[in-house]
């Protein structure tokens, strides 16, 4: 078990160890990697979007709306009037395009969502990622429906906001300044449903707000000190002149990643808070003594006749998500346990007939299982595994309690 600590203590050693999953997860590196290829990849997929667009001429209007919206709250002054004259010329030349051309343009653009989809499920610790059809089907309905529900989200936003300017100036410290956080508040939204969708894991929304309100808090600021440097700092402009806005626009990309993915990483941590599982040093064996409690939870929800929801296990095994799936995803794999639904597990077997014996062969070391070199080491460890084993009788009924938890 773990000491409480005071408040501020369990925040800087929280942050700490938000710290240190973003390097373990080479966050760095791979806000390098989605930098390269958003390059290859955003041409693409501004082009496709705007094909989706310029199939519907009653989007035209969404389309100038979406404009506006990124390169006024996405971009840097100085990056986003060059990107202005390059959307104008992908939307007159986007209409020429073949299907051939737009399939490689679709295929290019959908790498992208690739590498996104796997530096999110890496930073979640996801063993299993989604079939290739389901990832297919998930990012071709954000590339075609993704941009249509922004752009009416954005119109709806604006519409509204222009019909409340009259009525804000006469509430106390109202004002217009005050609907700037829109545009935060929207990218706080995007970021909220990046962070629950993507990731082929069970992510509380609680936690995917978090890292969202952080993550669009960090991109607002972010952009602005980015401004403030550059406009104040020319260091670029004086030495790469006018090619000056391409390592611009890099390290935008580059630093948009970052804060991306440390949004991704606090999401991902959060699961850890509440039981303080980020403190605890884990002993060796921890995987077959977290196992038993997480098996004796869900025969105690069989004797009640229901499921177990992950929120649930997580709070009362003291485990984060991310360590408690890759016990579920190894307890299913041996036929103990099977996944419910998204975010429930229930036990296959009755508790009397699982052993301790078989979750330490699991987790532990399993005697009867011989390594290509059968020396005089392996023969000694497999004594050793079955003298073990041969003191775990007990079988995961002699565990429970005699009455069944409350549903």
């Amino acid at each position: 078990m773990h000491t409480p600590l005071p408040n501020s203590r369990k925040i800087l050693g929280f942050l700490r160890f938000v710290a240190y999953r973003f390097a373990d997860d080479r966050c760095a590196q791979v806000a390098s990697s989605l930098t390269f290829t958003t390059l290859l990849s955003l041409i693409p997929l501004i082009t496709v979007t705007v094909t989706v667009f310029a199939a519907f001429p009653v989007f035209t209007d969404l389309m100038t709306q979406i404009k506006i919206f990124m390169l006024t709250n996405m971009v840097p002054e100085v990056a986003g009037k060059v990107i202005t004259v390059y959307m104008t010329e992908f939307s007159s030349k986007a209409a020429k395009l073949t299907m051939l051309g737009i399939a490689s343009l679709t295929i290019t653009a959908l790498l992208l969502m690739y590498t996104i989809d796997h530096a999110f499920n890496a930073i979640w610790r996801v063993r299993k990622p989604r079939t290739v059809s389901q990832r297919f089907l998930t990012y071709w309905t954000v590339l075609t429906i993704g941009p249509i529900i922004l752009g009416a989200s954005l119109s709806v936003t604006y519409y509204l906001v222009s019909f409340s300017l009259g009525y804000v100036k006469h509430i106390p410290l109202m004002g217009p300044s005050t609907l700037k956080l829109v545009p935060v508040a929207l990218m706080s939204l995007a970021f909220t449903l990046l962070y629950a969708a993507v990731p082929n894991r069970y992510v509380p929304w609680k936690h995917a707000l978090a890292g969202g309100i952080f993550a669009g808090i960090a991109f607002e600021l972010m952009k602005r000190g980015f401004a403030w440097y550059i406009t104040s700092f020319p260091t670029y402009t004086l030495i790469y002149g006018a090619f000056a806005t391409f390592p611009i626009f890099l390290l935008w990309i580059y630093f948009s990643w970052l804060v991306i993915l440390l949004g991704a990483v606090i999401a991902a941590a959060l699961s850890h808070w509440r039981g303080g599982t980020w403190q605890i040093i884990r002993a060796p064996g921890w995987q077959f003594e977290a196992a038993l409690r997480l098996l004796q939870a869900l025969a105690e929800a069989q004797r009640a006749g229901h499921s177990i929801k992950l929120a649930w296990l997580s709070q009362h095994v003291d485990l984060g998500l991310d360590e408690m799936e890759a016990l579920l995803d190894r307890l299913a794999q041996a036929n103990f346990v099977r996944r419910a639904d998204k975010d429930a597990w229930l036990l296959l077997r009755a508790p009397q007939e699982i052993s301790t014996a078989d979750v330490f062969r699991l987790f532990v070391f399993d005697a009867k299982s011989k390594s290509a070199a059968d020396d005089a080491y392996q023969t000694l460890l497999g004594k050793l595994g079955e003298q073990h084993q041969a003191t775990l009788t007990p079988t995961l009924a002699d565990l429970l309690p005699p009455s069944a938890i409350e549903k």
